[in-house]
Order: C-alpha cells, then structure tokens, then sequence
C-alpha cells in the first residue's frame, strides 16, 4: 500500500478555506495588508460561501439549505440541487461578502470545490468561483473537499501535528486514511460502493421514512 494524494480521486466553504490556508505560507501572498480567501462550496445539496484570513479568522459566511425540498423526496435529485445551487449561489456569497464587510476586490483569491461531490451541483459553484475570478482578476483555487474535510481536526485544534488518524463518513466518500501532511495521505479502507447515509436513503423510504442519512448521522455522532 502506498501513500498518494485524494486528488487522484459551520460550513464545509469554511473547512476548504482552512484547508488551503493551512498548506500555502501567508508569505506567498505578496501584500501589506492580510490575505483574505473567499471559499465556495456547492458539492452536494447545500450552498455555502465564507471568508477567511491567513490567521484563521472567519470573516464572514453563508449558507443556503436544500434540506426542506429534498426531504419530500426521501433524498437529493441532482438536477434539482443543481437548479436551487443556480438560484442561490449570487446571493450567498453577495450576504458572506456583506457579513465580512469587505468588497470583492479586497479579497486576494477565490477557492472552490472542484470534487468529490454531485457533478450537476458542484459545475454550479466551479464557473461561479471562475467568473468571479475573471471579473475581478483574481486567483482560482481548487479544492478536493475530502481533503479539507481531513484538515478540519488541525482547524478546531492547532496543536495537532502530522501524521495523524482520519476517518471520515461523507457522502459516497467514506475512508479511514493517515494524515501525512497537508496534501499527501497514506489511505488505509474506504467504501466500497454505497456509503452509510445513501444506504439509509434507500431502505428507509420503504419503511416510509425519508431522509435516512439525516438518521445515520445521529447515529454515528
């Protein structure tokens, strides 16, 4: 088994930001004034945008919840999480934006989720995080969200070092890995085919319950 990285494969805008800063020297950043990251996260059913600077400090965020439309329909519909992200996406990161009390031009870069996640959610925040960058002529950053999610202890914890133990339970994306640095891991199991709250999505309906990962995380919190 050998160790390689996940590209080969609050909000989470928050942890995805964190997981950029925590890999790149505020140093690289060439400006008299702190770095500010804009982070926007459309991977699955929710809409989420927060800024960060290089010190750590949630500057300001949003979020946008589908979990009312999906829960009728005992799970997440790709195209329509896709047409809510599209509906959503100008006004979650315009109110992340108000929240931070910052301009568009103020912020250094903008980092998005690239993948893993639902392919019609995650085009949504990919070309809205590309014309941003465009428009303001700005830095694209992107980001593997397993990756960041692995990053979250380092985040709520400053004190931990690398290497260090990781499992994770998001999505279709279940793994238990070895943090090695900030973007290598060695990965030690993961998922097969369905993960734990997909296989709750399934089953339950026909026991008329809906929205079975919402269980499963009770379950395993």
């Amino acid at each position: 088994m050998c160790s390689y990285t996940f590209f080969r494969n609050v909000s989470r805008a928050k942890t995805l930001i964190y997981a950029f800063l925590d890999s790149v020297p505020a140093k690289r950043w060439s400006s008299s004034n702190k770095t500010i990251i804009l982070g926007i996260e459309t991977s699955c059913d929710d809409t989420g945008c927060a800024l960060l600077d290089t010190d750590g400090n949630l500057l300001g965020e949003a979020l946008k919840s589908q979990h009312l439309i999906h829960l009728n329909n005992g799970g997440i519909i790709p195209p329509i999480a896709q047409d809510l992200h599209r509906k959503n996406i100008e006004r979650v990161v315009k109110d992340a934006v108000d929240a931070a009390n910052v301009q568009l031009e103020d912020i250094s870069a903008i980092a998005t989720t690239v993948k893993p996640g639902l392919p019609l959610s995650l085009t949504i925040g990919v070309r809205y995080g590309k014309y941003l960058c465009k428009k303001y002529h700005k830095p694209f950053i992107p980001i593997h969200h397993m990756e960041a999610h692995a990053l979250t202890a380092r985040m709520h914890n400053s004190t931990i070092e690398f290497p260090f133990l990781v499992l994770l339970i998001s999505g279709g994306h279940c793994l238990l890995a070895v943090a090695e640095k900030v973007d290598r891991f060695l990965l030690l199991g993961e998922s097969m085919d369905d993960a734990p709250g997909e296989a709750f999505d399934k089953v339950f309906p026909q026991m008329v319950l809906y929205l079975g990962s919402t269980i499963s995380v009770q379950v395993f919190s």
